[in-house]
């Protein structure tokens, strides 16, 4: 029996999995085609309980939502759940339970999961509200009866639609306790193999636990609901994969833009370039450690041409100041750019990547775009003068 379960918790039956074989003029059945979903079925959940496992996936808050003559509903969020036998669990719009009506033994409806079933009666205390997936027969249509032609016509649904049912447990079930057994670390570091999981004894997934007011006329609120501390959370793998990379992979900050950009002409006579500017602002990806923004590590060099060829490079110097709310320095110059007579000025500017540190991972800044820390960023920008 322990292999059966292990292979199929919910029907175990399906141990040994069939799909139907075709071949031409093949008479089918309906047995037939039940049999092929029911295989495709069992291997999804196989696939969900055995690689995913289960629990909530996203979403499924329980929040309160009180009204004058309703003072214990509250709101369940859309969201996803991997059931405990491998079901999916998708909730597409909220659903609101009158908590009042949902005593034990009390599930709501399918095919109207806002609609408590045969409802019994809260009285206060503490409650768990748990989900569970459940199948919604839809579609009535007349079915041609099996025996004789006299008979009257019966009823069958022509569709099952996947659905689910919330019940207000009074006690946390015990697949909700921490499992037993040695971490991923012990796993690796002791070469052991994994066990496969048992199945669950239930088939809830607990969402939240409720503390119930005292009276049945005060309404709930916030504090009463913990949506955390019981709740089962798997996580979907773009977060894992996003987590991974951020831990393991940390990306240095890089300049993502400068103004004035790149190669740009100014003009200090009567032209039609536009006027040279009065500060450069470098643009960051990543907020930086501020104290590592300044005169030391953002500087400005000016080479001159009057007609006779590029003359030294002389630091133009300035204040720099660091504004971590736009990720971006700004490099003041003490003296505006192009004032003197010379032709032509070509202003460099350079940070250095190797001494200016992100905040997140603390790593310098990759100033050559190489995609590792370190390395310096350069643009230019050319001042000229025409005399009329």
């Amino acid at each position: 029996m322990a292999a059966l379960q292990l292979l199929d918790c919910s029907q175990p039956a399906l141990v040994n999995l069939e799909r139907v074989h075709y071949f031409p003029r093949q008479l089918l059945t309906a047995d037939d085609l039940t049999a092929d979903s029911e295989y495709f079925r069992a291997k999804m959940r196989r696939h969900n309980r055995f690689l995913h496992g289960w629990g909530t996936v996203c979403g499924l808050a329980v929040s309160p939502a009180p009204t004058p003559g309703l003072p214990w509903r509250v709101s369940i969020g859309d969201g996803y759940a991997l059931g405990p036998y491998g079901d999916d669990i998708y909730v597409a719009e909220p659903v609101f339970l009158d908590l009042a009506r949902c005593g034990p033994g009390a599930v709501t409806d399918p095919c109207a999961p806002g609609q408590v079933h045969t409802p019994g009666s809260a009285t206060g205390g503490t409650i768990f509200v748990a989900i569970q997936y459940a199948e919604c027969l839809a579609r009535p249509v007349r079915a041609m009866p099996a025996g004789c032609a006299c008979e009257e016509e019966a009823c069958e649904y022509s569709r099952i639609r996947d659905s689910f049912q919330i019940e207000c447990l009074t006690e946390l079930p015990p697949s909700h306790q921490p499992p037993p057994g040695p971490s991923l670390c012990d796993l690796i570091a002791g070469k052991q193999l994994p066990l496969c999981p048992p199945c669950p004894a239930e088939p809830w997934i607990v969402l939240a636990e409720v503390t119930l007011p005292t009276s049945p006329s005060t309404q709930i609120n916030d504090s009463g609901i913990d949506n955390i501390t019981v709740r089962r959370q798997i996580y979907s793998t773009a977060i894992l994969q996003e987590q991974l990379i951020a831990c393991c992979c940390p990306i240095p900050a890089k300049v993502i833009r400068v103004e004035p950009p790149d190669s740009a002409v100014f003009d200090t006579g009567e032209g039609n370039l536009p006027r040279p500017p009065s500060v450069i602002e470098i643009f960051f990806d990543k907020s930086l450690q501020g104290a590592t923004v300044n005169e030391n590590t953002i500087q400005v060099v000016r080479s001159e041409d009057s007609g006779g060829g590029p003359g030294p490079a002389v630091p133009w110097p300035g204040t720099v100041a660091y504004d971590d709310a736009t990720r971006s320095a700004r490099f003041t110059p003490e003296q505006p750019f192009g004032t003197d007579p010379p032709i032509l000025r070509l202003y460099t500017l350079t940070v250095f990547g190797d001494q200016i540190l992100d905040v997140e991972d603390g790593l310098a800044l990759d100033g050559n775009g190489d995609g590792s820390p370190g390395g310096n960023f350069t643009s230019t920008f050319t001042v000229t003068h025409i005399l009329l």
